[in-house]
């Protein structure tokens, strides 16, 4: 097919308008199905692949699933061959203030050319980038959440909070323990998180072989294990490996050209290289230059690659490029490579061509030495008794085991306090549930009943304060309820970026130390959705 701009969009539109014609005839399909379809805008086709842009997760995930048989069986019908769709999620660019709307209230878009609504490199640039400090203190909190109230208008506080006001309590005071989340310091180019080192990464018998194994990858030594396969469940350390991996292999020989990727954004930046080769810029050729290139390849999550074909074969021929060249090529999954779903056997034959190793829970005395080293971080002072409470507790990973100690300080600080395996006791009393299955929708929905929100005000775009600070909570909760990815995260709220997810995350657990009202509100929640989910 052409691959003039104007074509491809046109040929898009026309595939498009008998495909609609097809689906919304068929039997097969419900009325809710079919309701999907007007969410549905083609934007261009490139040789099989036609990119759909939609509005929001919800419709990608009924194309990927209901519409998937359906549509595929539409696009042969119609086009004579077999296509495949590529989804593509379009969204208005979040502002602090609204944009001019038109009269149904929607803010309005760019129209190309043959009236196909199309993104601006500015919505693409702001939809892309996480808010900053500053953009979110103007928008969830315009002005300081009122610290010295009366005592009887705050919300009930848990039982091992003082049950009157005290002269220690009445206004809070600089807190004295301040466990502060570590932060993500993305490198622009490379986008490693230079605070993920080995020198941060607690070693013990659950992962001290992969460890080993992903030092001598990124001292160059490991041609063996090429590549290298890590795999394990969500919040054991695997993101923190491949990005040490990156660091460590820089600090080596600085000339080499590292780059992390997760699956997300590999994939919509091969979507995009798509819809620009189209208008001539030479954006593919520019893409493969970009991974073909580099010495280390570093891809977090690649199971949700699994079922998109287009991405995976350039996956497949990029891997190619970099193993014949003899360059390190380093990937996480959730799942052993052999178990991966949506995958030809051609590619997982090259995974396991290499070396496959795990990561597994930490032994209580490697979760006493994560704690130890938490607290050293932050220049915390904790009690080994209090350390070997939460080690005892707190089984499944690493992020649970940093949550637990930061509601401990934080209930310290808020009351001036010392911590105490007592007070650790008390605080964590409401968590030592086991075997709780809480699904993330959970969670949106108790914190939009909570906070007299809807659903979809949670996982909208709104970000006025009360929204902002609500959607902050719930994407915490999130991170500390369930073995959810930050991209699985960002996904179910709205498609919002991993970034985001981690700013809000760091965000509520900051000021969960220094304003009772916010530590209450992830308290209570917390109790409500520990009980509603046992129901």
């Amino acid at each position: 097919m052409s691959q003039n701009p104007l074509d491809a969009t046109a040929e898009a539109a026309r595939i498009w308008d008998s495909v609609l014609q097809v689906l919304k005839s068929s039997s097969s399909l419900t009325p809710r199905d079919k309701g999907w379809l007007g969410d549905i805008t083609p934007e261009a086709v490139f040789g099989t692949t036609i990119v759909l842009c939609v509005t929001n997760t919800a419709a990608q995930e009924a194309i990927q699933n209901n519409l998937n048989g359906p549509l595929l069986q539409a696009l042969k019908l119609v086009s004579g061959m077999d296509m495949f769709p590529a989804i593509k999620i379009l969204r208005p660019s979040e502002t602090q203030h609204k944009e001019p709307t038109d009269v149904a209230g929607k803010e309005p878009e760019a129209i190309s050319s043959t009236g196909i609504p199309v993104t601006t490199p500015s919505q693409l640039e702001v939809e892309n980038s996480a808010p900053t400090i500053a953009d979110l203190s103007q928008e969830a909190y315009p002005q300081p959440l009122p610290i010295e109230m009366p005592y009887e208008e705050k919300k009930s506080v848990p039982s091992f909070a003082p049950a009157s006001p005290t002269p220690q309590n009445q206004g809070f005071k600089v807190p004295q323990f301040q466990m502060v989340q570590q932060k993500v310091d993305q490198d622009p180019e490379t986008h490693l998180n230079k605070n993920a080192t080995f020198d941060k990464f607690v070693p013990g018998d659950s992962n001290r072989f992969a460890r080993t194994v992903a030092l001598a990858v990124a001292e160059g030594s490991g041609r063996d294990f090429n590549p290298l396969c890590i795999y394990g469940s969500s919040g054991l350390g695997k993101t923190h490996l491949l990005n040490a991996i990156g660091n460590y292999a820089l600090v080596k020989d600085s000339s080499l050209k590292v780059r992390y990727v997760n699956s997300e954004e590999f994939t919509n930046e091969f979507i995009d290289a798509l819809q620009n080769s189209t208008q001539g810029t030479g954006q593919i050729a520019e893409f493969n230059r970009r991974y073909r290139a580099v010495d280390v390849l570093l891809i977090d999550d690649i199971q949700f690659l699994g079922g998109k074909e287009a991405t995976l074969d350039q996956f497949f021929h990029t891997f190619n490029a970099l193993h014949d060249a003899n360059k390190r090529i380093v990937i996480a999954s959730d799942v052993a490579p052999k178990n991966l779903k949506g995958f030809e056997q051609r590619l997982i034959s090259r995974f396991d061509s290499g070396l496959t190793v795990d990561v597994k829970p930490p032994d209580r005395e490697t979760r006493v030495a994560i704690l130890r080293m938490m607290a050293s971080m932050n220049a915390v002072k904790i009690p080994n008794d209090v350390l070997d409470l939460i080690a005892e507790r707190f089984t499944e990973n690493i992020r649970e085991l940093e949550g637990a100690l930061t509601r401990v300080t934080a209930v310290a600080s808020l009351n001036n306090q010392q911590v105490t395996c007592a007070l650790a006791e008390q605080t964590l009393q409401d968590f030592f549930t086991t075997d709780v299955e809480i699904r993330p929708t959970d969670i949106i929905t108790q914190v939009a009943k909570y906070f007299h929100l809807t659903f979809d005000d949670i996982v909208g775009r709104t970000r006025t304060k009360n929204i902002a600070l609500a959607r902050q909570t719930a994407m915490y909760l999130a991170r500390e309820m369930t073995s959810m990815s930050l991209v699985d995260i960002g996904e179910v709220f709205g498609g919002r970026d991993h970034t985001t997810v981690m700013h809000a995350y760091t965000r509520i657990s900051g000021e969960m130390q220094e304003r009772r009202e916010i530590y209450n509100y992830v308290m209570e929640l917390t109790v409500r959705l520990k009980q509603h989910s046992g129901e």
